[in-house]
């Protein structure tokens, strides 16, 4: 076997208080059971290669947005309500933090960590800039010409971390740079959703119906919507 990757998330860090960007050396901490099984993917990877010596590299991504992504996602849920002028669900106060990165951009990193990358070694993928959930809401309605007030504030789902925040300068060191800002990233996506209604339009029918009323029927009521 030439090389075992392992496509992991920043989810596995947990929750990062404000003032600390997550390093790979960082205790892993996953709050959710996705987090956890991604985190215990880690670590079964890590013990192949400590045990038996495989060739295994890690990159841990932050949030990726971009083309094709299914729109039970925050950032193409957001998108496509909107151009239907339906509300964008946003959960708690909408101050919770991301990075949101261009798939392209994590992409081009992964194939660097291949190449390039040291054996037995975890890399941050992220542009290293973390923004606000609502800020994103909002930058993608001006984008899409839409009235703000299509926000609405919903009851937060449960173990919702507050904040993610990677410290990239490991990737960095391998000659890895971001294209695309965060606000970049989300206002490219929003204009391939927008060009292509044929792709989406067939996906937010049949089953996606009840599953976004189970997901955001209970708390729209709730918010009087």
């Amino acid at each position: 076997l030439e090389r075992y990757h392992q496509i992991s998330t920043d989810e596995v860090y947990g929750h990062v208080p404000e003032g600390h960007a997550s390093r790979e050396t960082d205790n892993l901490a996953p709050r959710s059971p996705y987090a956890a099984s991604k985190a215990s993917a880690d670590l079964m990877v890590n013990a192949y290669f400590v045990t038996y010596n495989l060739p295994v590299t890690i990159t841990r991504g932050a949030n990726n947005i971009g083309p094709y992504q299914y729109p039970e996602k925050v950032v193409p849920l957001f998108t496509t309500n909107a151009i239907d002028e339906e509300p964008l669900p946003i959960y708690g106060d909408g101050r919770q933090k991301r990075d949101y990165q261009y798939v392209g951009d994590h992409c081009a990193a992964i194939d660097l960590v291949l190449h390039r990358g040291v054996i037995g070694e975890a890399y941050n993928v992220g542009t290293g800039e973390e923004m606000e959930n609502l800020h994103m809401a909002e930058i993608l309605l001006d984008e899409l010409r839409r009235p703000r007030d299509l926000l609405v504030h919903v009851r937060d789902r449960p173990g919702h971390d507050r904040r993610y925040s990677l410290n990239v300068d490991k990737i960095k060191a391998l000659g890895w740079q971001p294209e695309h800002t965060p606000e970049q990233a989300i206002r490219k996506t929003v204009r391939w959703y927008v060009e292509n209604e044929w792709w989406w339009r067939k996906i937010k029918s049949g089953e996606y119906k009840a599953y976004y009323q189970a997901q955001y029927g209970d708390r729209l009521r709730e918010a009087g919507v």
